[in-house]
């Protein structure tokens, strides 16, 4: 597994280098600036302010300010806003960025106090832009959460911006809880997000600015500019009653606080917040440039493969989306079923790019049912299972009533494919161990967790169970990461800079 390990790992941070923010940016706006020269040839660019946000931000402000610098341009103002400050050695200290830019942190996934605060920055920021000036807007994945703040309507309808933040928390707890893809839980938060769908480029464009200039590194299936960080800089294309058949498609009035629930307009008389519409003057200031995707980085991973030397390379063209559980059960299924048709001497690797979700909510109700009686049947369907791996034996244990919930999607999904080929190893199919895979997202954390996701073979359910877990518990309670970990599979890399979603690669040698 060593050496198997090592290569997935190469190409999953070959999907990062893929998806690298600083070059892609310094590139986009270095054409961006050639065409706004040739637009205004008679008079100089003015000074420009830079508004970079989410995962990537640093990353994207230092190529942003690269390209800046190469055509002569002074950065007058603007904020970083991300969810870490840069480490030495990564993505985010490749230059150092003016002392003009302002610096916050801003709270993830969930968002809190420190959102707010980032929110208040970027105003501040904004109040700061001259008329005349051009605008940068840089976007990446975390912008919704890390820049999350209540409209003055619903601070004004609760009391303040405090306790508007807290319903803000809420509803995004909520909406992780219950399974909602990323494109549906934008739809509804962006209604009341200070710089939701569009609001941040109307903001600016009061100032009097001549462009708006935004550049997106999407973290989204199918790339849609108002879904990538709750489309800041775009106009909402959802009406009013497709908003409502969205709320109401999900169950989600009974769910949500009153408050909430009032703003969204879904109680009495009470209607959907009005949001900045296709014909506002502020978006035809907008200029939108894709700058990375998904498909970078499975492209990324595709070019490594074969430089590994890897006889087949095959690349999903849909995105990986749904339940994360089933699909780490249909890739070890279709796997095995490649493996069947693989001459020997051969390598081939399946790849994949996408989001997939987990229900927390369902997660949440199946733990609480889950019981020690019922780890202890799961355990016990274990005592006669061959030895898969040679390891010092720690008696199964139950899963505390108290111990957390900690895992994320990818997680999710490699233990899920793990426990599906070590079935089908048990059942005497051998082309189950020829088969690994890796499963991670390309910024580096997989849900609230120090880990990108997991490598994984057939062999990590004995580990874990080796070491006294009980993965099918683990997989059906949200405690992935506990098996994981304890059969030494999970990937760490650190925080990446970038995100374009998440990917798997699925190795299999005869």
């Amino acid at each position: 597994m060593k050496d198997t390990r090592a290569l997935l790992a190469a190409l999953h941070a070959a999907a990062v280098q893929g998806a690298a923010p600083y070059l892609h940016t310094t590139r986009a706006v270095d054409r961006w600036l050639i065409a706004q020269r040739a637009r205004r040839s008679d008079t100089p660019l003015p000074p420009v302010h830079v508004f970079a946000l989410g995962k990537a931000a640093w990353a994207m402000a230092e190529g942003a300010c690269a390209a800046l610098a190469d055509h002569d341009l002074v950065v007058a103002g603007g904020v970083v806003v991300s969810n870490h400050l840069p480490t030495g050695g990564t993505a985010g200290q490749i230059a150092p960025l003016p002392s003009v830019l302002r610096r916050a942190l801003g709270d993830h996934p969930v968002p809190g106090p420190a959102s707010l605060d980032a929110a208040d920055q970027i105003d501040e920021a904004i109040r700061d832009i001259e008329p005349g000036a051009l605008v940068l807007v840089l976007l990446s994945g975390g912008t919704t959460a890390l820049c999350a703040a209540p409209t003055a309507a619903l601070s004004q309808a609760v009391g303040d911006a405090e306790r508007a933040q807290a319903h803000i928390a809420n509803l995004a707890q909520t909406l992780l809880e219950s399974g909602l893809a990323i494109h549906e839980m934008n739809t509804i938060r962006r209604r009341v997000l200070r710089f939701g769908a569009g609001r941040l480029a109307s903001a600016i464009a009061k100032r009097g600015v001549i462009a708006i200039g935004t550049f997106a590194i999407s973290d989204v299936i199918g790339d849609e500019p108002s879904v990538i960080g709750s489309g800041p800089c775009s106009p909402d294309p959802i009406d009013d009653g497709d908003f409502l058949a969205l709320l109401d498609a999900h169950d989600l009035r009974p769910r949500l606080e009153r408050a909430m629930s009032t703003a969204l307009g879904l109680e009495g008389h009470s209607t959907p917040p009005a949001v900045p519409r296709a014909n506002d003057p502020a978006f035809a200031l907008v200029d939108y440039t894709l700058v990375a995707r998904n498909a970078d980085a499975v492209a990324a991973m595709a070019d490594a493969a074969r430089g590994q030397g890897i006889d087949v390379v095959l690349t999903d063209e849909d995105p990986l989306a749904g339940d994360a559980d089933a699909l780490g059960s249909a890739l070890a299924a279709r796997a095995i079923r490649q493996a069947r048709t693989m001459p020997p001497g051969t390598s081939t690797v399946l790849l994949a790019g996408g989001e997939p979700v987990v229900n927390l909510r369902a997660t949440i109700e199946r733990a609480v049912q889950h019981g020690d009686e019922d780890d202890a049947r799961l355990a016990e369907s274990h005592h006669d299972v061959p030895a898969l791996v040679d390891a010092p034996l720690v008696p199964p244990r139950p899963s505390a009533a108290d111990e957390p919930m900690l895992g994320g999607r990818m997680q999710v999904l490699a233990l899920s494919a793990a426990l599906a080929l070590e079935q089908a190893a048990m059942r005497g199919d051998t082309t189950a161990w020829r088969i690994a895979l890796v499963a991670a997202g390309t910024d580096g954390r997989d849900g609230p967790t120090d880990a990108a996701g997991a490598i994984v073979d057939a062999a990590v359910p004995a580990l874990a169970r080796r070491a006294g877990r009980t993965p099918e518990a683990d997989l059906d309670t949200g405690r992935s990461w506990f098996s994981l970990d304890a059969a030494d599979a999970l990937l760490r890399t650190g925080p990446s800079g970038t995100n374009v979603m998440d990917v798997v690669a699925v190795l299999i040698r005869t």
